[in-house]
């Protein structure tokens, strides 16, 4: 009887552990391939993504700022990034984890770096337009501090 529950227990152990692998695999990200698009500056991406929906120029720095950072983590272009791009794609064109794209964006932006960890712990944080907005609206408060 005791072989049979160890058999057991160790079956459900052995289960649990291909199923963690399998989906820590599926987490993994295909590399992004930005060769198809156009190369955009940070005026032009503003223009394209944001100034219709309200966001006002002045953040056009912090967009630009973003996009240096991530470009200089990723090996991807900066004018050819978008908003949709999931950050764990964005690291793996770099062969990094998601991780390391957000260690690098907290180091680049130590005001919005706790923000960023706890959102990327929530699942709140995977895609580039998520980093946009916390360092464009962190930044603002900054700047409208007396």
């Amino acid at each position: 009887m005791k072989f049979i529950i160890a058999a057991l227990v160790i079956g459900a152990l052995v289960t649990m552990l291909l199923l963690r692998r399998r989906s820590a695999e599926r987490l993994a990200f295909r590399p992004l391939d930005v060769s198809g698009r156009r190369d955009l500056t940070a005026d032009a991406f503003y223009r394209a993504y944001y100034a219709e929906a309200g966001l006002p120029d002045a953040s056009i720095p912090d967009i630009r700022a973003v996009l240096d950072v991530v470009s200089k983590a990723s090996g991807l272009p900066a004018g050819r990034l978008e908003p949709s791009d999931e950050l764990g794609a964005i690291a793996a064109a770099n062969g990094r984890p998601r991780a390391f794209l957000i260690a690098a964006l907290g180091n680049a932006f130590p005001d919005a770096q706790a923000a960023m960890l706890q959102k990327s712990a929530a699942g709140d944080f995977t895609k580039l337009h998520h980093v946009i907005a916390l360092v464009v609206n962190t930044r603002g408060r900054a700047r409208q501090r007396p």
